[in-house]
Parts: C-alpha cells; sequence; structure tokens
C-alpha cells in the first residue's frame, strides 16, 4: 500500500478520533493517551499543539493517508532533539483495520529520510515498550538496531515500563538532498 504524510488539519479530527476509538484493543496497551471515547475536541488541541511544535521546528507530526483513496490509516512523527545529548525520535500508530500492511514501515522511512536531511542529526531513535512486539517489528524491519532495554523511559497509565531502545542511523540511508527551487 502506498501512503503519503501531510499535517493535520481541523476537518481530520472527527476521523481521528474514530480511528481512535476503533483501536483501542491495540492503543491502550501501549498509548497511555487513547482512552475511550475520544473525542474530535481532543483531536483538535492535539493538532494545535503540534502545529505549535512544527513551527518552531521541534517535531513533525503527520496523518498517514492511503494515497489511493486518501482513507486516514494513523499518525506518526519525529520530534527533534533540542539539546545536544537529546537523540531526535520517531514515534507512530495505526489504525487497528490497517495494520500489517506495511504502514507504519512506510512512514518510519519517510520520517527517517525527513530527519536525516538535517546535518546535526546522525541517530534517530525509537523507543518501544518491551512487550509491544508489533512496535518493535517495525522498529527492525526500518533497519534500526536494538541498542537495549531500559526501565523508565516509557511511563503507561500503569507505570513506568521497560522500553526497547532503537536507533537508526544516518549512514544506513541514501538521504536524497532538498530538491532545488527558483
Amino acid at each position: 500500500m502506498e501512503i503519503y504524510l501531510r499535517p493535520m488539519l481541523t476537518t481530520d479530527a472527527a476521523e481521528y478520533a474514530t480511528a481512535i476509538n476503533e483501536s483501542l484493543s491495540s492503543l491502550q496497551p501501549w498509548m497511555s493517551w487513547a482512552h475511550e471515547d475520544y473525542q474530535p475536541e481532543e483531536a483538535v488541541e492535539w493538532f494545535r499543539l503540534i502545529d505549535r511544535q512544527r513551527e518552531k521546528g521541534e517535531a513533525n507530526e503527520m496523518s498517514i493517508f492511503a494515497a489511493s483513496d486518501h482513507r486516514f490509516l494513523g499518525a506518526a512523527g519525529i520530534r527533534y532533539g533540542q539539546m545536544p545529548e537529546e537523540q531526535s525520535a520517531i514515534g507512530y500508530w495505526v489504525r487497528q483495520k490497517e495494520q500489517r500492511k506495511g504502514v507504519a514501515h512506510k512512514a518510519v522511512m519517510q520520517l527517517a529520510r525527513e530527519g536525516f536531511r538535517r546535518p546535526e542529526i546522525n541517530i534517530i531513535e525509537i523507543l518501544a515498550a518491551e512487550n509491544n512486539h508489533a512496535s518493535r517489528a517495525v522498529a527492525l524491519s526500518c533497519g534500526a538496531r536494538l541498542i537495549g532495554l531500559r526501565y523508565g523511559l516509557i511511563v503507561m497509565e500503569q507505570g513506568p515500563v521497560t522500553a526497547a531502545i532503537y536507533h537508526l542511523r544516518r549512514e544506513d540511508f541514501v538521504v536524497e538532498p532538498p530538491a532545488f527551487r527558483l
């Protein structure tokens, strides 16, 4: 399946909320923000926050859509490290009925290429709860290397959990230079 990423729009809020509510059984074990009866108004507030982060160059959170029919598939984003010792990181979630179709893999690859266009970024991190085997499989499918396990990097509703830490490295990616514009 071919996909494209774009910033979230207010008009996406209802579909975003529907996707979360449809996908609670696969999101709730891993995403502390996923809750029953997620509302479009919550999505709009989230979109406003990520728009501000994008404007500041801190992050680029995007909706994922199917190229063939423009249906909403999920979301993925990259957060840029704000200090020299802080890694940039990619996160993702896919609507339950669209999982296991390569959607997250393609989104991560697009975001990693975007991130590595920044000359200061040499490593992009992916964190996944130790038992989140689906998310960990995505990281591996994208060429990320398991760096280790560490307790407390991810905090779930029940408390801190052990996180698997993966690194994507610049040298493993072919990064196209930005397009020349007149």
